[in-house]
């Protein structure tokens, strides 16, 4: 028999992003902009390059996703001080609002979707999705090691 895992993690992340870009059109972000500002926040005056590397994605992707960000005045890029090449992202003021928006669109969809499940089953699902995504970076990490 077959792993259905892999598929319908993937199917139910697809369409929790659909019906994330759908709520926040009125933003004019997407989920993959939402992802950028999330971990910018998370990992405050890091270079884009190192952005790009946490969320997985080419320089360049980012980078077009950035340009959106700052033109939007959520982003600014600084000159990195110790690499003239590099820059390094900062967080502006007016993405707080937005992101606290933002959050409360994501958490109306998990709550939606989660719904069918009782409190306890939420946990351990939360729980053991985190300990899977863990044990992959580990993994991820000894095969570049």
């Amino acid at each position: 028999m077959y792993s259905k895992f892999g598929f319908l993690s993937y199917e139910i992340s697809h369409t929790i992003r659909q019906r994330f870009n759908k709520n926040a059109e009125s933003f004019g972000l997407t989920h993959a902009q939402w992802r950028a500002l999330v971990h910018l926040s998370e990992n405050k005056n890091c270079r884009q390059v190192d952005l790009a590397e946490i969320l997985e994605v080419k320089p360049i992707t980012l980078a077009r996703q950035i340009d959106l960000l700052e033109t939007a005045g959520l982003v600014r890029r600084n000159k990195d001080s110790d690499d003239r090449r590099a820059y390094r992202l900062e967080l502006m003021p007016k993405a707080l609002p937005i992101m606290a928006a933002l959050w409360q669109i994501t958490d109306t969809i998990e709550d939606e979707i989660l719904a069918i499940l009782s409190t306890e089953d939420k946990s351990f699902l939360i729980n053991s999705l985190e300990n899977i995504k863990n044990n992959l970076s580990e993994k991820l990490l000894d095969t570049v090691k």
